[in-house]
Parts: C-alpha cells; sequence; structure tokens
C-alpha cells in the first residue's frame, strides 16, 4: 500500500506542479468569479487573515478558524440538520434501481470530488513518529450539510502512523461529494497519551475549496495546512459532469493464493495516474463475508458520465524481496442508472466486480424530508 501511495503522491505532486506553470503562463482572476462576487471578496480576506495571522506568528489561527466555523455552523444548520456530529443520512446508489421521482426533476450529473488522500506531511515541536492517531475526516457538501465521513477512527482503535508512510487510511466517503461551494472538509486529529488527559490536537481545522466555476475538465487539487503541531496535506480530484459509482466485489470461485496480500483500486480515465484506493490488506488474509463478498474499505467513487472507470485488483507477495506481483483489470463505462459487471481473475481466484451506477438530485433532506434547496 505504501507504494501505492508514493505513486499517487507523486503523480499529484507532478500535477500541481504543471497546474502551477499554467497559472503562471495564464494567469486568472481568484476562484473564476468576478471581481464583484461577494463570495471572491470572503475569499480574498480569508487569504489576508491567513497572511497576516502567519506574519504574526498566531500559532492557533487554523484551530480558531475550525472553533468559529463550527459555531456558525450551528447558528445556520442545526434547525435544519441536527446536531454538528450528525452523519450525512443521504445513501449512495440513491437512483440505481428506481428513476428520479417527479418531484427531482433536477436530477443530473454534477460536478464531484474523489479524495485520494490525507498525508502529514510534517511534524512540529516535541512531536516524534510513529504517532497513536485518532481522528475525523468528513467533507460537508449542500446536500444536507452534515459529515460525510472519509475516516472515523476512535481513540480504541487509533492508526499508527509512521514516517516512511504518514497517511490516513481512509474509509470514505459515504456517497458522492457534490461540488455547490463551497465543500468544507473538516479534521480532527488527537494523538493518543498514555491517558485522555495527555492527548494532544494533531490538527484542527477547516478546508475550504471553492470550484472556479468553469471547469471544463477533471483535475487534481492539494490542499496544505500548517497549525502549532502538524502540516496536513489534503490531495481531491474535481470530477467533471459525474456520477456516483458505488463498487463492490465477490469472490465466485477458486481460492486467493498463498502468500499474497490483496490490493483493490480505482482510477478515472481522466485522472488515470491517480488511484483511488479501496482496499489494501496488511496481511495474506483479506476481510470476506460468508457469501464471499469482500469488505472493500472504501466503495463510493465519482466518474464523469462520458468517461470511464477502471478497476484493478492486484496480488502483492509478502516477502518484498520476491517481485512476484499479479494482477487484472478491467474498464466500465458509465451510465446515469443501472449495474455493470466484469470478471477479474488472480490465480485460480475468480472474483466479479459489480459497478452500480445513480445520478444526483439537488433535492436535500431536512428534517425527514426532501426538499429543493431553493426553500432555505
Amino acid at each position: 500500500m505504501a507504494e501505492i501511495r508514493e505513486e499517487t503522491a507523486r503523480a499529484g505532486e507532478g500535477e500541481r506542479l504543471k497546474m502551477l506553470h499554467e497559472e503562471a503562463a495564464h494567469p486568472r482572476s481568484n476562484s473564476g468569479m468576478d471581481p464583484g462576487d461577494p463570495r471572491r471578496k470572503a475569499i480574498e480576506a480569508e487569504e489576508m487573515r491567513d497572511r497576516t495571522a502567519v506574519e504574526a506568528g498566531e500559532e492557533d489561527y487554523e484551530a480558531d478558524m475550525a472553533a468559529k466555523f463550527r459555531h456558525r455552523w450551528e447558528e445556520r444548520w442545526s434547525g435544519y440538520f441536527g446536531s454538528f456530529e450528525d452523519t450525512t443520512l443521504i445513501p449512495p446508489m440513491r437512483f440505481t434501481d428506481e428513476p428520479p421521482g417527479p418531484r427531482d426533476f433536477a436530477c443530473s450529473y454534477m460536478h464531484t470530488l474523489n479524495v485520494f488522500s490525507v498525508k502529514l506531511a510534517g511534524l512540529h515541536r516535541d512531536l516524534a513518529w510513529p504517532l497513536h492517531v485518532f481522528s475525523i475526516v468528513a467533507a460537508r457538501d449542500t446536500l444536507d450539510h452534515n459529515r460525510n465521513i472519509i475516516l472515523h477512527r476512535t481513540r480504541d482503535n487509533r492508526q499508527i502512523i509512521h514516517q516512511e508512510d504518514p497517511y490516513l487510511e481512509l474509509t470514505g466517503p459515504i456517497r458522492g461529494i457534490v461540488v455547490i461551494d463551497p465543500v468544507k472538509f473538516e479534521v480532527v486529529l488527537k494523538v493518543k497519551g498514555s491517558t485522555e488527559s495527555e492527548d494532544k490536537d494533531l490538527s484542527f481545522l477547516v478546508v475550504r475549496y471553492f470550484s472556479n466555476g468553469g471547469e471544463s475538465r477533471s483535475l487534481v487539487i492539494n490542499k496544505i495546512r500548517t497549525n502549532k503541531l502538524s502540516t496536513l496535506e489534503l490531495t481531491f480530484g474535481h470530477i467533471v459532469r459525474s456520477v456516483e459509482a458505488a463498487i463492490s466485489v465477490r469472490v465466485i470461485g477458486g481460492s486467493w493464493p498463498d502468500g499474497f496480500r490483496g490490493v483493490f483500486t480505482a482510477t478515472t480515465g481522466s485522472i488515470n495516474h491517480m488511484k483511488f484506493s479501496l482496499l489494501s490488506s496488511r496481511n495474506c488474509k483479506f476481510p470476506v463475508k460468508s457469501d464471499g463478498m469482500i469488505l472493500l474499505s472504501r466503495c463510493v467513487v465519482c466518474v464523469e458520465l462520458d468517461g470511464e472507470l477502471m478497476v484493478s485488483i492486484m496480488a502483492q507477495h509478502e516477502d518484498e524481496e520476491k517481485v512476484v506481483d499479479q494482477s487484472d483489470d478491467n474498464v466500465f463505462t458509465p451510465k446515469k442508472a443501472g449495474r455493470s459487471h466484469n470478471i477479474l481473475k488472480i490465480g485460480s481466484c475468480k472474483m466479479e466486480v459489480t459497478v452500480a451506477c445513480s445520478v444526483f438530485s439537488d433535492r436535500i433532506l431536512v428534517r425527514d424530508e426532501w426538499v429543493g434547496a431553493r426553500h432555505l
């Protein structure tokens, strides 16, 4: 898994540098907005506060902004969407099997985000590797403003993060993340101490993403934030004109080869150098239910309606000195609704991959009732 993360990270860095060169050659206005747009003014004001805080040495700036974000959220949205900690109630595959109803007139493809990685890019002060981290990473979009969980680990189920592999093991999102400005990423990372009183706030921040508004192609975005204890790097893809794809894998014959661990990934045709991790078993036994279904860590990916989705499976030998990897992949054509099936094989192990597609709706869930966003 470390190799795949590093490969993806290198690809993301290359994409980021390419974007910087393009921006230098063809400068454009902030977020592609008109200079008089209130959102642009808000972004510029936020950037100025960032610069002022850095110059003044205000190390808790990001945490202060995260606390203010929660306060504003509770004032604005708690009456509609419940508690700040509530998880989104909108499921994936909403229109896979049943067509949109007459009230879902705006149902269509939308711009979305795929989260590729969350990396601890640096430690500050007296922290040292490895770290025992428990955490919440969630996205919030305007479909219901609740947490769309990217990762949730309790104190008793922390992840041990090493400097050689400083990536968080992601488990989401629950459903597609829709880009209707802005999308907010909420990050709460803590380091476990000997007692709860000795726990430390590793990263407490909110990362906002405003689209340019006129993206014609999918692209990779890197967001880097620094607070008093760490530097965090969030890498995600902006996927244009996309639908939601829920992936499942079931063993239908044979057995997984002895001495190999499984790595399952997905890529979209437009950003084929960035791998979306579905599962990476740390040993030679990955989780399989009694009916043969493999318990993927992540299963919801967004893909352009006119693009393609590749699902790949790799078997890596547990002895790293032996380069005896096996792999197989299949390409799926996205559609507005329905399921597609393909077969993948590793040795004698035969697996059926199912991709269930669904479009989106701009109707949002408020107090257990679907309403149009324009009514809020």
